[in-house]
């Protein structure tokens, strides 16, 4: 599932293409991926125009003129694919191997723009979602997230209250919780603690408040580097030029288990192991 890197460098590619459009036409393809009835969605969707695009979490939100937002959720194998007037496509999210015209068989719902141009949200397995709402369902929806790690709200005080929220809780279960933490997820959660030199296994009671400071800075610095790369396509993500992030070969510890740990002066070697059924990476000498 792309992370907070992976969406913002969507949202800020795809704010280059649609920005400022008006939707003329929508076609929901897969009544269950909106979250109202297929003709209300297009009805009030139809006519918009998009005054910007957002980002909460692991969530990009089409701001519409008027009361209405868009929030899309690529989960693990959405993807959306812009499409000029002229026909060029260009996609970002998951990489669908597909070479046939569009809409294809992975296609869920179409948004053609009056200037001819259309935007494709295609996803294989159908986790994917698109919701329709108004202002205050949207305030709502924002609320259920955490502390945005690249926003001004991402004080030590209020990081320090996250991790103790929870104390017994390892510190990896926190750092991914989007209710306590928006937009981290097993890349950066393992990357993070590596870069604070912690173990992701330790649990937050145990953490000393000089590790909770190296932690809290930690944090912003890997996404706003990966985020200078483009994110990273370890686990199948590519920008919406359709290429892939330049992130895999700065990563530290995430998927290359078994290597030896690039902490300068360090002799340990890269562990895997399941947290939660989820994958993760450490090196067990200087992260404790």
């Amino acid at each position: 599932m792309p992370e907070l890197p992976e969406v913002e460098t969507i949202r800020r590619e795809l704010n280059k293409k649609i920005k400022g459009k008006t939707i003329k036409k929508v076609k929901v393809l897969v009544p269950k991926m909106v979250n109202v009835p297929v003709l209300e969605f297009e009805k009030k969707v139809v006519g918009t125009r998009i005054k910007n695009i957002d980002r909460r979490a692991k969530v990009l939100i089409l701001d519409l003129y008027g009361p209405y937002f868009l929030l899309f959720h690529l989960k693990m194998t959405g993807q959306l694919i812009f499409q000029s007037a002229k026909g060029k496509t260009i996609s970002g999210g998951h990489p669908i191997k597909d070479s046939g015209s569009l809409p294809n068989a992975f296609t869920r719902v179409v948004f053609n723009f009056a200037d001819g141009s259309k935007l494709f949200f295609n996803d294989i397995r159908k986790f994917g979602w698109v919701k329709l709402v108004e202002d205050s369902i949207y305030l709502l929806i924002r609320n259920e997230f955490g502390l945005e790690p690249l926003s001004d709200d991402f004080t030590f005080e209020r990081f320090k209250a996250a991790l103790h929220h929870f104390p017994q809780r390892k510190i990896k279960q926190i750092l991914t919780d989007q209710a306590l933490i928006a937009g981290i997820g097993n890349i950066y959660a393992d990357e993070s603690c590596f870069c604070a030199s912690i173990s992701p296994l330790r649990p937050s009671k145990s953490l000393k408040e000089a590790e909770m400071k190296k932690l809290h800075s930690c944090i912003p610095n890997v996404l706003e580097f990966a985020i200078s790369k483009k994110g990273s396509s370890a686990d199948d993500y590519v920008r919406t030029d359709g290429s892939k992030g330049g992130m895999v070969p700065y990563l530290n510890v995430y998927g290359r288990e078994g290597e030896k740990c690039r902490r300068q002066g360090c002799l340990g070697i890269v562990k895997k192991i399941k947290l939660n059924g989820r994958g993760t990476h450490f090196c067990s000498v200087c992260q404790k």
